[in-house]
C-alpha cells in the first residue's frame, strides 16, 4: 500500500485556480509539497498551503528553455512525482515524459491518450464512429465543400487545439464563412467545423479512469451560467442528476483509452432534449474544487494510478445542488448579462455556494487571484470576443 507521507510531490502551474485544490488534496494524505510559481502574485505562491514554493518570475511554458529548467528541478532526486495541472503544462509534460519519466512519476494521462482528447477534430471523428451523440460536425476524411452542403446554419469553428474560447466564431450563413476564413488567412483543417446547437443548458461530467480504464470518480454539473454569455466558460456550477450524459462520457474515454481525469461536456439540445458532445478537456479542469466537494480526493487516485496501485473508487455522486462560483467571472457576467437580475439562482445568494479559491484557512489567494484579473481585465476581454 503506497505510503503517501513518504512522497515528496513537485506540482506545476502554481498559478492556476485548480492548482490550490490539487495540493490541498495532496497535503491531506500527508504528502510533501513544492510548487513551481512565475509571479509572487499567484495564487500558489501566497497560499499556506504547499511546504516549498519555487518561485522563478517570467517563466512560462511556452518558452523552450522550460523543460531544462524543469528537468534541472527534478534530476536530483529531491522529488518523487511531477504533477502538472493547466492543459499547457499537461502537454509539455507528455511530450516530453520519456525524458522528465527517467527521474520522477508523472501524475498526468500517458501521452498517447493525452493527445486524442487534447485534439478536438479528433475526438468529434471517435465520438461520431462509436455513436455518442454531436452536433452535425465535419470529419477529418470529409470534403469541406460537402459538409457545407450538407450542415444547416449557423454553423461555428473553434480550434483543433486551444484554451477555452479562445478561436471561436460563428457564422449565421454560407455566405460569410469563407470570406472570412480567407480574410483572417484561417485553413479550415485547423478547425473543428460544426453545425451550432440551441442548447437549454450544459452539462459538465467528471470522471477519473484508472490505468486500466475503470472508472473510479464519477459526477455531473450543470453549467448555470458563463462568460463570455454566449459561448464560453463556466462561472457558476451546480451538481445535477446526469445518467445519460455520464454514460456517453465514460463510453468516448473508454474509447480513447484515457487514463486519469478528464472533463466531458455536453450541450442539452433545446428542440431534443438530447446531451450532445461539445468537447473533452484532458486535464484537471478549474473547477475540480467541485470534485473534493463530493468526497472525491483527485491528488489520491492519480497518484495511485501511476504508483500502479489500486485507485480508490468513489461511487457516483448524489450529493446534487452543491455550487461552486468563479467570482471574478461572475462579476463580469453580471455588468454584461441582461439577465443579471432575474437569473436562477440569484446572482446574490451564496446558498450551498464555494468560491472557487477562497477559504477560510487561506485567504490570501483569493485577493491575489482577484486583484490580478482585474488589473487585467481590458486584455483578458479582448481575448475573449468572438
Amino acid at each position: 500500500m503506497l505510503d503517501f507521507t513518504k512522497l515528496n510531490v513537485l506540482v506545476l502551474d502554481g498559478g492556476g485556480k485548480q492548482t490550490l485544490a490539487m495540493i490541498r488534496g495532496l497535503k491531506e494524505l500527508g504528502c510533501r509539497v513544492s510548487v513551481v510559481c512565475s509571479s509572487k502574485r499567484d495564487v500558489c505562491c501566497v497560499s499556506n498551503k504547499p511546504d516549498e514554493v519555487i518561485l522563478k518570475e517570467g517563466l512560462s511554458v511556452r518558452q523552450d528553455s522550460y523543460v531544462d529548467y524543469l528537468e534541472s528541478l527534478i534530476s536530483g532526486g529531491k522529488y518523487d512525482v511531477l504533477m502538472p495541472v493547466g492543459e499547457m503544462s499537461t502537454d509539455m509534460v507528455t511530450r516530453n515524459e520519456a525524458r522528465l519519466g527517467r527521474y520522477v512519476k508523472l501524475a498526468c494521462a500517458p501521452r498517447e491518450s493525452y493527445i486524442k482528447a487534447f485534439n478536438k477534430q479528433t475526438t468529434f471523428d471517435t465520438a461520431m464512429e462509436i455513436g455518442i451523440p454531436c452536433p452535425y460536425t465535419r470529419h477529418s476524411t470529409q470534403d469541406l465543400d460537402d459538409f457545407l452542403e450538407k450542415c444547416t446554419f449557423p454553423i461555428i469553428i473553434k480550434p483543433r487545439q486551444g484554451l477555452g474560447s479562445v478561436g471561436f466564431h460563428k457564422f449565421e450563413k454560407r455566405e460569410d464563412f469563407l470570406p472570412y476564413m480567407q480574410e483572417k488567412g484561417l485553413d479550415p483543417d485547423d478547425y473543428v467545423i460544426q453545425e451550432f446547437v440551441h442548447f437549454e443548458k450544459r452539462i459538465g461530467t467528471n470522471l477519473f479512469l484508472d490505468q486500466n480504464q475503470e472508472i473510479c470518480t464519477s459526477y455531473a454539473v450543470d453549467v448555470l451560467r458563463w462568460f463570455p454569455i454566449d459561448a464560453g466558460a463556466g462561472v457558476l456550477i451546480e451538481t445535477v442528476d446526469a445518467h445519460e450524459a455520464l454514460d456517453h462520457a465514460g463510453k468516448l474515454l473508454k474509447a480513447l483509452k484515457w487514463q486519469g481525469f478528464a472533463n466531458v461536456a455536453f450541450m442539452v439540445d433545446a428542440a431534443t432534449g438530447e446531451p450532445k458532445l461539445l468537447e473533452i478537456n484532458g486535464r484537471i479542469p478549474a473547477s475540480v474544487k467541485m470534485a473534493f466537494m463530493c468526497g472525491c480526493n483527485v491528488s489520491r487516485q492519480l497518484l495511485e494510478m501511476v504508483y500502479d496501485e489500486d485507485v480508490i473508487r468513489y461511487p457516483e455522486n448524489d450529493k446534487f445542488g452543491m455550487y461552486i462560483r468563479h467570482l471574478d467571472t461572475d462579476l463580469a457576467w453580471f455588468f454584461k448579462s441582461p439577465d443579471r437580475f432575474r437569473s436562477k439562482p440569484s446572482w446574490f445568494s451564496w446558498k450551498n455556494t464555494e468560491e472557487i479559491i477562497y477559504s477560510k484557512d487561506d485567504r490570501k489567494p483569493f485577493f491575489a487571484h482577484f486583484l490580478q484579473k482585474a488589473a487585467g481585465y481590458r486584455s483578458i476581454m479582448k481575448k475573449k470576443q468572438h
